[in-house]
């Protein structure tokens, strides 16, 4: 099964993704490529395949990405080759955060090939102000990154579930049942 989750940056995407995957070993990273720099607490492969711009515009140029999206000035991009292993291996889980655009793309490929879900995490400008000044942004790139917020909010109808995310806890739990929900249908 395919499990999306989108939503504003700061708001907790890969801190609840994280939380999933530390909790049942059925979850597995749905890695994308990004140009973007790895965090310290990133793997290679989890979530992101890292790579330069180069490497990123050749392998677009080869036909390697099923979609591609420019996010605050780096490139992200969806493999075929992921979205392979997903259709081989529906007992797994796969995982990752993806922007609302790419949540589309996904959603039309998946229909009839597989199980999916989506899910959009919401949360308060001044929490998700709050999260992003806490993680080391300045107070200039927190404002740019919330400004994306109103559009990206704008596609709330195109998604299975919208979570407001401010305890991680009750989030992970709630996503946790949609998924065991979703499964049986």
């Amino acid at each position: 099964m395919l499990i999306l989750i989108s939503g504003v940056s700061g708001v907790g995407k890969n801190t609840v993704i994280n939380r999933l995957m530390q909790e049942s070993e059925s979850f597995k990273y749905f890695p994308s490529g990004t140009t973007r720099e790895k965090r310290p607490f990133e793997k290679v492969g989890e979530p992101y395949i890292f790579m330069d711009e180069e490497e990123f515009n050749k392998r677009k140029a080869n036909g390697e990405f099923f979609e591609t999206q420019e996010v605050h000035g780096n490139f992200y991009g969806v493999l075929f080759k992921s979205l392979d292993d997903i259709l081989k291996k529906e007992e797994i889980n796969f995982i990752r955060d993806i922007d609302v655009f790419g949540n589309v793309r996904l959603r039309n490929f998946m229909n009839g090939k597989g199980k999916y879900v989506s899910i959009f995490l919401d949360a308060p400008d001044e929490v998700i102000m709050e999260r992003l000044l806490g993680r080391g942004e300045s107070e200039e790139r927190a404002k740019v990154r919330i400004s994306r917020a109103r559009m990206e909010r704008e596609h709330i109808g195109e998604y299975d579930y919208v979570i407001n995310n401010i305890n991680l806890d009750e989030t992970v739990a709630e996503i946790s049942a949609l998924i065991e929900k979703t499964k049986k249908q």
